[in-house]
């Protein structure tokens, strides 16, 4: 199978999969915020993100490692695997523990730490699964997670809606997550053992210890990725105000948490489209490091361009929407959402260019740079939300992700622009700003119309405008066309 094939078929699998998959998911959240009040909905959040916090020190940075040995060498991929999932035996067991005393040492109350206690378990899981899932990514056969993900949404929904509309608590919800993530493992065990390798469960002490020291980048970057994605919710556990002059008042930090996470939602699914493409490209990028400098430059740029086409339009768009859309899919008693949606899309622009970068800063052996960049990123974060949430709540929380990002993209883009190549982003920028720009002042003389109504003039207004700037030279055309003639072929 060609190159661009490849490329074609992983990023079409991932993108069209993963946004099914997010469309499932939503539907998923969204009744679980809808049924269970914000209250119980913030209690259910905070476990899941909570519990994320140590999800790395069970991976201790292997996944991407193991991804990029893989490709090198698949016939050792029975081994590495293996190893890893023996290892992981090993932290999954001691990190639980850290992770209940932690709850503790925090003086959460007992429903809390329960809810801990489960969540807990889910991530022991997970964390075996995605290990599994390396193999498929690096061979390139992206399809497989999408069919185990799609499997354990469908179960958790088919199991989950009953338990809501019985009005059961959120503590069942937790319990049905926990239980569809034990069988995710055990689908992946099924697919890993018929459709790829026997797994080689030889413990190797001197592979293991290689394995750890040349993952030690991506554990430490793990280690600030996790703290700058999910540190907003701990920390508005105990430091958000129960009264925000003008906006709540005599409100539980449960409920604040609960509305910040309806708008984050959001901003996750959004994301599938930077993580399937980067995903996609990533072995691929790792072969053009390898033979050809030329084209690595050349996807890097079209990667940026195109994703940037999409962000901005879609950080106008919610922006202007954001009542209508958080009133449709959560009901009036979110309305406090609202304004955090709008400061959160925002970092849909710097986040789709950077998990780009990301992708190409290891296929070109610069993740120890990296290292240096996540750290200052954590530290930006940790600290505009220590200062942030007090004063402004689940607003600041949502200024301090957008700033964050924005950090976060000038360290990596100083990094690709000295060992890869720079980007001409005021010409990138140029077209789609303008074309949003007049696609808003449509939505705002339309604004009375019906939400969809609304979504399709923008789209159609942008789309016809981006056309008329000229956004597409010849050579992207070209590609276009490549694309169209592998997909007739299938």
């Amino acid at each position: 199978m060609s190159t661009l094939k490849r490329i074609v078929k992983n990023a079409g699998v991932t993108f069209f999969g993963n946004n099914l998959l997010k469309v499932l998911s939503m539907v998923l959240i969204i009744l679980i915020a809808r049924y269970l009040g914000d209250v119980e909905y913030g209690k259910f959040t905070f476990a899941i993100s909570f519990t994320g916090l140590f999800f790395i020190l069970m991976d201790m940075g292997t996944r991407i490692l193991i991804v990029r040995d893989i490709a090198k060498q698949k016939d050792k991929a029975p081994k590495i695997v293996a190893n890893v999932l023996m290892f992981k035996l090993i932290t999954s067991v001691i990190v639980y523990g850290v992770i209940i005393a932690v709850a503790y040492m925090l003086q959460y109350n007992k429903e809390t730490i329960m809810a801990v206690a489960i969540a807990a378990l889910g991530l022991v899981f997970d964390s075996f699964s995605t290990t599994i899932g390396s193999i498929y990514q690096a061979y390139e056969r992206l399809e497989f997670p999408v069919v185990t993900k799609t499997i354990r949404i469908l179960i958790r929904l088919a199991i989950t809606i009953p338990i809501l509309l019985a009005g059961m608590g959120f503590f069942p919800v937790l319990i049905i997550y926990t239980g569809v993530q034990l069988l995710n493992l055990m689908v992946n065990l099924v697919i890993c053992y018929t459709k790829f390798v026997s797994l080689n469960f030889d413990f190797d002490k001197e592979m293991i210890i290689s394995i750890l020291r040349r993952a030690f980048p991506f554990f430490l970057s793990g280690i600030f990725v996790t703290v700058y994605f999910r540190i907003d919710i701990t920390l508005m556990s105990k430091l958000a105000p129960l009264a925000l002059k003008g906006v709540y008042e005599n409100v539980s930090r449960d409920a604040v948490i609960g509305w910040y996470s309806s708008a984050y939602n959001l901003l996750d699914a959004a994301t599938s489209l930077p993580v399937a493409v980067s995903a996609a490209i990533l072995p691929v990028a790792i072969t053009f490091y390898r033979d050809s400098k030329d084209k690595l430059k050349e996807l890097y740029h079209l990667s940026i361009k195109y994703l940037t086409y999409l962000s901005v339009p879609m950080a106008f768009g919610i922006t202007l929407l954001a009542d209508k859309i958080i009133i449709l899919l959560y009901k009036q008693d979110y309305s406090n959402a609202t304004l955090s949606l709008q400061i959160l899309i925002w970092t849909m622009i710097p986040l789709c260019i950077n998990y780009m970068m990301g992708a190409f800063l290891i296929a070109v052996h610069q993740e120890k740079k990296g290292v240096i960049v996540l750290f200052l990123n954590a530290v930006v974060n940790f600290v505009l939300n220590l200062f942030l949430i007090p004063k402004y709540s689940l607003y600041g929380a949502a200024a301090a992700t957008v700033l964050t990002e924005l950090f976060y993209f000038g360290g990596y883009y100083y990094i690709m622009s000295k060992h890869l190549a720079p980007i001409d982003f005021p010409d990138i920028f140029l077209r789609p700003m303008l074309a949003s720009a007049l696609m808003a002042a449509v939505i705002l003389l339309l604004i009375q119309f019906n939400l969809f109504i609304l979504a399709g003039i923008g789209i159609v207004t942008y789309g016809l405008t981006l056309l008329l700037l000229g956004a597409f030279d010849y050579k992207d055309f070209k590609f276009i066309e490549r694309v169209i003639d592998i997909i007739k072929r299938r």
